[in-house]
């Protein structure tokens, strides 16, 4: 709306008078900083709303002031001029200033709710009231135009009249008072602002015929600054009459006007350009193509705002769902304009447009388009003001976060993989911007969220991770820190390589350390320090162990954290730790009774391993220590026992057999249920027998029969031959009869027997020993039954009962058919035979008259052969010693033949000759015999040098060989000579 004259010398009025206060504040001095004027301090300051509100309101304070100032003088000017050529203007006058407090009157009733304003108002503004003063400067131009018909300006009365009416709502009047000036001041320049008054008053009313005419009348005022704004206006009633072909033209009248009107200088028209060619967009829409849309409102606009009608049009397409065209707008200001200040919001809307027609592929295109876009080194970004390159991001924020979050939604519902794919690329558009959002932590999370449900755990965990650092809510903080974790873990499935386990030890980190009171720190904790235990990278993993140990003893996790501390301890060998670290857990944490019993049994076990590796060490003495201390701390333990026999061992090994023997004797005492009783008391008897104590020996055995039922008997044997070794001959004999009465049919048993007989024997008691000896033969056990009778008939044979000693040895023969008879048994009792026959032969003599001499002789060779047939059938027996003794005894019988032989004299009745012969005949038998003396002799000494004998035999036997050479040697040897028979030559 144009302003009036009036108005215009009001304005001008306030500028003179805030110009006629203002008084210079600077002094002399050029180095004194200027004092502002009140113009400075009322001057307004961009983006203090607050402020420039404060300075307003002292404006207008000030002017009303100053217009209460001007009321009291120009009311003193009319009094003093009534009557007069100037009263008229002065009335004129006095109306503007009325309207003039209307304006003020006005501000402070559109202020009267701020608080701010109100508390800097003075009292009596407070009630002021806009329309009062518009009805009083009606009432003065009413009476202007009743009292001064011909005023020089009361076209301007008129009008200023029909002003105040309309803003009263007095619109019959108005339009009245308009049209006066029209019809009766034609020549009045007030004339097209009342044809575009009236017009407006008809447009308001939608009477868009009559104002269109009414517009149209405006034409005819080409050089009126409202001229424009009545094309403007008329182009608006064509289209409101759906002439929108006819209207767009006018809109373009207006544009050509304004750009003319700009190049010529000093033009005062009203520049509509702007709001024609926005409006233009309007018209544009239903009486244009799409296509030719850049290429008009280029043509129409130029380079600098047609981006921005493009961007109008785009919208209103897409309001009034012609989605299509948006397209074809947008596509084609880009493609003709890259660079464009609108891009942002018109990818945003293409975004939306897609989105709308549910083609989410090409619009995630776009929302990807416009992250580009905002990058800072993108060629668009470089080229535009700081201002657009921030309002790009926000929309890709707002695009990003609103779609993001609706399509995420979607998806919880659908399960729709293309969507999850959709929805994950409007995440990454926007958060790996490289841009800072609000509330971006959130965003990060719920990103990861999708992530984690398209099973890509590893980035998942990435973003996670960083939600949690980016956050300051802490249960976020506390779920994306831990939800990292989780990812990373499912993820990897088990598979920890050294990267994924530095990975996770830094996300556990961060987890503790932003959630130290957190719901799973104890579980991450531990996760952290098994992971590091499975790939066997204890030095890392076991203090973390401890740690979670010592500090959660009561949990599961405490507990298993506990065992895994310890059975790293274990595959390190640090056995002397493992022993201490144990007993302090049983000791000083509260775990429960089964898991103390547990760390109870590894405690013994390290303890136990300390002193087995002082054994391995060969330290042997202090592995005997450590052993009996081991039992003395542990005396319940399942280790008790053995760790008593390792003592036992090791004392031996150290020669400490006292001490060994001590340790045996406790182990038997305090754990007679040990398995290892049985080990221990047959160790027990070695030590007894090494150390010569044969009575502890035998009762060591007698409680190892009570142990070793397989080996009952034998031990008990072998007890009662200690006990008889010890002279313990009661006991030992009590020990044999019980055996042989128990078990008469058992090895042990007949042994028994044996060892009776054999102690009766040296005892001397015979009638005993005897029926002893014939039990042994009737139990027919051998060799036993043959050597109990080969003793029987031995003792016999030193009664000198010959005939009962051959009698008895030739029951013993008898037995050389049965299994298992004693080969030395048959051999002397041979040899006995043979000796009886020897005394026979020795008693057979040789001497007899020359008759009898032969027969003499066959007795003497029948004894011989018998005597020989005796000793050589010992030879058959397999007894070595008892078949030297049988050739050394035939070899003497040789000898006594042959020396016999010796003694035979010649009978006395023979020749000389005759004697000669028969002696030597006589010779010729001696002879061999000699040799065969000799010869078994030999045999027997070889015998006994094989078999190594050092009792005498060898010995014996040479000096009976060395006596039968030096006899040789002396034994005159007689040579028959023959004479020479005669021997003739062969003569040819």
């Amino acid at each position: 709306m144009m302003l009036s004259k009036g108005s215009l010398k009001l304005k001008l009025t306030v500028m003179v008078l805030v110009s006629a206060i203002a008084v210079p504040s600077f002094a002399k001095d050029k180095k004194a900083k200027p004092t502002p004027t009140v113009a400075d301090e009322l001057k307004f300051k961009q983006n203090d709303e607050t402020g420039n509100d404060i300075k307003a309101l002292k404006t207008e304070l000030l002017i009303s002031k100053n217009d209460e100032r001007a009321l009291e003088q120009l009311k003193k000017l009319m009094s003093k001029y009534k009557g007069t050529a100037l009263e008229p203007s002065l009335h004129f006058r006095l109306a503007e200033l009325y309207m003039r407090r209307a304006k003020t009157a006005t501000f402070f009733e559109v202020h009267r709710e701020d608080n701010q304003i109100v508390n800097f108002t003075p009292a009596a503004t407070k009630s002021s009231n806009s329309r009062h003063w518009i009805a009083k400067a009606i009432e003065t131009y009413d009476s202007v135009q009743k009292r001064f018909t011909h005023f020089r300006d009361m076209d301007l009365v008129l009008f200023n009249n029909a002003f105040a009416r309309q803003i009263l709502g007095q619109e019959t009047q108005a339009v009245a008072l308009y049209k006066q000036v029209i019809e009766n001041f034609s020549e009045s320049p007030m004339v097209p602002d009342c044809h575009l008054a009236v017009g407006e008053t008809l447009f308001n009313a939608k009477k868009f015929q009559q104002a269109y005419d009414e517009f149209q009348k405006i034409r005819k005022f080409t050089d009126s600054k409202v001229y424009p704004y009545g094309l403007y206006k008329g182009a608006w009633a064509l289209y409101n009459l759906r002439k929108n072909v006819d209207g767009l033209k006018q809109l373009e009248e207006v544009v050509a006007y304004s750009k003319a009107q700009n190049s010529e200088e000093g033009g005062n028209h009203l520049d509509l350009q702007r709001e024609a060619l926005e409006d233009m967009v309007t018209f544009y829409e239903d009486v244009r193509k799409p296509g030719d849309a850049v290429s008009y409102f280029r043509g129409q606009a130029g380079d600098g705002q047609y981006g921005s009608l493009i961007l109008k049009l785009g919208r209103l397409y897409a309001r009034h769902g012609k989605h299509p065209f948006v397209e074809v707008v947008y596509h084609d200001l880009i493609n003709a304009t890259p660079l464009v200040a609108e891009r942002p919001q018109m990818h945003k809307d293409l975004f939306e447009s897609f989105e709308i027609r549910q083609k989410k592929d090409q619009a995630v295109v776009e929302l990807e388009a416009l992250s580009s876009l905002c990058q800072v080194n993108s060629a668009w970004s470089k080229v535009q003001k700081p201002e657009v390159n921030k309002a790009c991001v926000e929309q890709l924020e707002e695009t990003g976060k609103l779609y993001a979050a609706k399509w995420h939604k979607e998806f919880n519902k659908t399960k729709n993989p293309l969507l999850a794919q959709y929805t994950r690329r409007v995440y990454e558009s926007f958060l790996n911007s490289g841009f800072k959002f609000s509330e971006e932590d959130k965003e990060r999370y719920s990103y990861a969220d999708l992530l984690f449900q398209m099973n890509d755990f590893r980035k998942a965990s990435k973003q996670y991770s960083l939600a949690a650092h980016l956050t300051k809510d802490g249960k976020l903080k506390h779920d994306s820190s831990y939800a990292a974790l989780v990812s990373l873990e499912k993820d990897i499935k088990d598979k920890w390589t050294d990267q994924d386990e530095e990975t996770f030890a830094v996300l556990a980190a961060d987890y503790v350390t932003m959630n130290p009171k957190g719901q799973y720190v104890t579980d991450v904790k531990f996760k952290k320090a098994f992971i590091a235990y499975e790939k066997g990278k204890f030095e890392r993993a076991a203090p973390d162990l401890k740690e979670l140990s010592l500090n959660y003893a009561t949990t599961e996790r405490g507990k298993k954290a506990a065992h895994l501390y310890l059975d790293i301890l274990n595959i390190q060998k640090r056995y002397e730790l493992l022993r201490d670290e144990s007993a302090y857990f049983i000791k000083k944490l509260n775990f429960d009774a089964a898991t103390k019993d547990e760390f109870l049994k590894i405690h013994q076990q390290a303890y136990f391993t300390v002193v087995q590796n002082l054994e391995a060490s060969k330290k042997y003495s202090e592995a005997v220590v450590g052993y009996k201390a081991f039992v003395k701390d542990n005396p319940k333990s399942a280790l008790a026992d053995k760790a008593l026999v390792n003592a036992v061992r090791c004392a031996n090994l150290s020669l400490d057999l006292t001490e060994a023997t001590k340790i045996s004797e406790s182990l038997l005492k305090d754990y007679p249920n040990s398995p290892q009783v049985l080990e221990i008391t047959k160790a027990l008897v070695v030590l007894y027998e090494a150390q010569a104590q044969l009575g502890q020996a035998g009762r060591s055995l007698l409680k190892l029969a009570e142990l070793d039922e397989a080996g009952k008997l034998s031990h008990t044997l072998a007890a009662a031959d200690y006990k008889a070794l010890n002279n313990e001959w009661s006991q030992a004999l009590q020990i044999y009869t019980t055996l042989n009465q128990k078990y008469p049919n058992s090895r042990e048993g007949k042994l028994a027997l044996e060892r009776m007989a054999a102690l009766s024997e040296k005892n001397g008691q015979w009638e005993k020993t005897e029926r002893l000896f014939r039990q042994i033969i009737d139990s027919g056990a051998q060799p036993q039954s043959s050597v109990a009778s080969f003793k029987i008939t031995k003792h016999a044979c030193e009664s000198r009962d010959d005939e009962n000693c051959f009698k008895l040895a030739k029951k013993v023969l008898n037995m050389r058919g049965e299994k298992g008879v004693s080969n030395w048994a048959l051999s002397q009792a041979r040899l006995l035979q043979g000796k009886i026959l020897e005394k026979e032969f020795d008693m057979t003599g040789v001497k007899a008259k020359a008759e009898r001499l032969g027969m003499v002789l066959k007795i003497k060779i029948d004894k011989l052969d018998r005597v020989q047939k005796a000793y050589q059938d010992v030879l058959n027996y397999g007894d070595k010693a008892t078949a030297i003794e049988a050739l050394v005894k035939l070899a003497g019988v040789y000898e006594k033949f042959s020396n016999s032989l010796h003694t035979i004299e010649a009978p006395a009745d023979l020749k000389e000759e005759e004697k000669k012969k028969f002696l030597a005949e006589i010779e010729n038998i001696a002879l061999p015999i000699e040799e065969k003396n000799a010869d078994n002799l030999h045999l027997a000494l070889k015998q006994a040098k094989d078999m190594r004998l050092h009792d005498g035999t060898i010995m014996q036997i040479q000096n009976e060989l060395n006596r039968l050479a030096r006899k040789s040697l002396k034994t005159k040897i007689i040579v028959n000579v023959s004479s020479p028979e005669n021997v003739l030559p062969v003569v040819n």
